[in-house]
């Protein structure tokens, strides 16, 4: 048996999952299965999937799409590895990532999980942000109840452990972050650490849910996990664990109260949300309906401009920016 089993599910992946997965097969790392789930795609990914002969490659079909969280708990319920981890199809990791993990696992058995910082790059591989995450399970601990001090798809857990929490995935996020929601019930939990170093690389991809759709209940997200870690700080258990959504509804129909006095605070925060990407023309088209929204207001015109001249300087940026591969040797 492998020590390691990495689950990859895929959905119209097909321009970039030859290239995650050729990042996996290359770790340093090798004892390690891959299985990778195409749910439902209905381009070329399978055939792209279907490319590949290694050996530690296990591929699993599915004719209809069930979305990311069916799909990957479905799979998750089925490791019997001692460590496991959740990888995207559009990102790439470095060589020597999963040995590093790997290694700080073996070290610190208490350690229930370790990511990594990792580096934003854009759709063509051109690196757009660095993201330090820490290693000093106190601070994080500390942190992740301010926002969330892991980055999902760089995480490696140690089995035993995780399985103590009962669930994996949750499907109140089943649209968004059910994977900072996982890692916020972790570190709730049990030591975690991230290696500083940068192993992963995170694309922004702009066809995303969250890309194509700021909702308010996105807006939420992060507010959300937080609320509920403080309660399973404060209690033991949270709203979703007791099954007792009471608390959780008064905290987000006091958020709506907030934001129904403010119409254009959703587009605001989606301006600011985008521009952070460097997704500018959705940045741009987001702080304009707030202008639309209120025109006199200071917050929307600042939040216009702001964002017209970060997009020129990102143009300008990109033309000395990097390329990820560059950083892979």
């Amino acid at each position: 048996m492998p020590r390691l089993t990495l689950i990859m599910s895929a959905f119209n992946a097909a321009t970039f999952v030859e290239e995650a997965i050729n990042s996996l097969l290359n770790q340093t790392f090798t004892d390690f299965e891959l299985w990778i789930i195409d749910d439902g795609s209905t381009d070329s990914t399978r055939a792209k999937i279907d490319l590949f002969k290694d050996n530690r490659i296990k591929k699993f079909y599915f004719n209809e799409n069930r979305g990311r969280v069916l799909c990957v708990n479905e799979f998750a319920a089925r490791v019997t590895s001692e460590y496991f981890g959740i990888t995207d199809a559009d990102d790439v990791s470095h060589p020597t990532r999963i040995e590093k993990q790997i290694a700080l696992l073996d070290q610190y058995q208490e350690v229930a999980m370790c990511g990594t910082s990792y580096w934003a790059m854009d759709e063509n591989g051109v690196l757009i942000r660095l993201m330090r995450l820490s290693d000093d399970y106190a601070h994080i601990r500390e942190t992740n109840i301010e926002r969330p001090q892991f980055h999902g798809p760089t995480t490696v857990f140690r089995t035993k452990q995780v399985r103590e929490l009962n669930e994996f995935y949750r499907l109140y996020f089943k649209k968004n972050m059910a994977d900072t929601d996982l890692a916020a019930r972790v570190v709730d939990q049990f030591p975690s650490v991230n290696i500083t170093e940068p192993l992963y690389y995170y694309r922004i991809v702009r066809t995303s849910v969250s890309r194509k759709e700021f909702s308010f209940r996105f807006a939420m997200i992060d507010r959300t996990i937080i609320f509920l870690s403080k309660q399973r700080r404060a209690s033991g258990l949270d709203s979703l664990q007791k099954s007792d959504s009471n608390e959780l509804e008064k905290f987000v129909m006091d958020w709506e109260v907030v934001y129904a006095a403010d119409p254009a605070r959703l587009y605001r925060e989606a301006a600011f949300y985008h521009l952070y990407w460097r997704v500018t023309d959705s940045a741009l088209a987001s702080a304009w309906q707030a202008v639309l929204k209120r025109p006199l207001s200071v917050k929307n015109l600042f939040c216009l401009v702001y964002c017209f001249v970060m997009s020129a300087v990102y143009r300008v940026n990109r033309l000395t920016a990097r390329h990820y591969s560059e950083l892979m040797r």
